[in-house]
């Protein structure tokens, strides 16, 4: 187990080349769709738990082949636990994707760490995926390729750019090493456990 500074927080398998996450026992799995109001669709694994043990990050499958086109759903890391959501919400109501992005234009070494950690987000995502599986997607489905290897935090397409304080966050409790979601923990001032210790109660 890896823990981030506050140890409110606990990873299984963490970020590293053999993509060792936790697998979803059943109780996860009724647990995450209490924590999302849906089934959820192609989750690999649990990369992050509450103190309380409930999951709080998950890890998405990158390719999504139960409809009938090829999709990417390139959020690698989804932000499930609805007392953080519901914070991070107000993060963003309140103007702080505005901030990050006045922040990124006016710090070089800022914008250069944030372009970082956009690339070793789409680097996670690609490893998720077979190689012959992305040779399949790049030639006949190359729009779909680039958004998998290219797109970066929450799928944004620009490597200066914040699209989802969620998915920044979710990226910094995984591997601790994402510095918009540093600021939105740090943000948080401690207000990182719900008091009910109930996902339904605080949806």
């Amino acid at each position: 187990m890896l823990y981030i500074p506050s140890g409110m927080f606990f990873h299984i398998g963490g970020v590293d080349v053999n993509n060792n996450w936790e697998q979803v026992s059943e109780q996860d799995y009724k647990v995450i769709i209490e924590q999302l109001g849906r089934e959820p669709r192609g989750v690999l694994g649990i990369a992050c738990r509450c103190e309380f043990g409930y999951p709080c990050v998950i890890v998405n499958r990158p390719i999504n082949t139960e409809v009938e086109t090829v999709t990417v759903f390139p959020t690698t890391f989804w932000l499930t636990c609805p007392h953080l959501k519901k914070a991070v919400s107000q993060l963003e109501s309140s103007g702080m994707i505005s901030e990050m992005e006045t922040k990124i234009a006016q710090e070089k070494q800022f914008a250069e760490a944030v372009r970082e950690n956009h690339l070793s987000h789409a680097e996670i995502r690609q490893s998720l995926v077979p190689n012959e599986v992305k040779q399949v997607l790049a030639k006949n489905y190359p729009k779909e390729f680039q958004v998998l290897v290219k797109t970066g935090v929450g799928g944004i397409r620009s490597q200066s750019g914040v699209k989802c304080l969620h998915a920044h966050l979710a990226d910094f409790l995984v591997d601790g090493n994402n510095v918009i979601g540093q600021i939105v923990y740090d943000s948080l001032k401690g207000d990182i456990s719900c008091s009910s210790i109930n996902c339904a109660v605080e949806n």
